[in-house]
């Protein structure tokens, strides 16, 4: 898919500790963003993690590159995704929001809006005399809502496609 993405992950790998044992590293939580456009395929490639100080150094300051199918570096921002939940279980959807929301490093505003609350799109006077049912109210100002995120390119396809899709009477 051409466009913005961003991922969310953790790296696991078994490292050798000096005393010639073994433990699982798991990295913290990293957030990577980057755009695919022309591209169709995404590789990561990870620096060299196997001990513990190769592991320290990681955690500290962490770096990836991605490649596309021809090897060719794509541009890419990466953050640690610092965790505020206490909860045992953590919601990744949440905190992305919120840190999309915060404009780091690798922050992505425009994904921080992906769920539109409710209640600010219902706050909003309706302009249609009589009063439709709650639900046509909220997916009209949803449809205006999306419509007003949407880059001019996509709005005129969506202008160009509605009338083909009126419902029947």
């Amino acid at each position: 898919m051409v466009g913005p993405h961003q991922l969310v992950f953790r790296v696991e790998k078994t490292i050798h500790l000096s005393n010639s044992e073994e433990r699982l590293y798991i990295s913290p939580p990293l957030v990577v963003s980057f755009n695919t456009q022309l591209i169709n395929q995404v590789n990561f490639r990870l620096p060299r993690l196997e001990n513990e100080r190769e592991a320290n150094h990681f955690d500290a300051a962490p770096r990836l590159e991605l490649l596309d199918g021809d090897a060719t570096p794509i541009p890419v921002k990466l953050d640690i995704l610092a965790i505020t939940s206490t909860a045992k279980t953590i919601d990744y959807e949440v905190e992305v929001e919120r840190y999309n929301k915060s404009a780091k490093r690798a922050s992505l505003p425009q994904f921080a809006t992906m769920m539109a609350d409710d209640s600010t799109l219902l706050s909003g006077v309706s302009e249609l005399d009589a009063i439709p049912p709650q639900s046509q109210v909220l997916t009209e100002q949803r449809l205006k809502y999306w419509f007003k995120l949407a880059d001019p390119q996509t709005r005129n396809t969506f202008l160009q496609w509605a009338p083909e899709k009126q419902p029947s009477s």
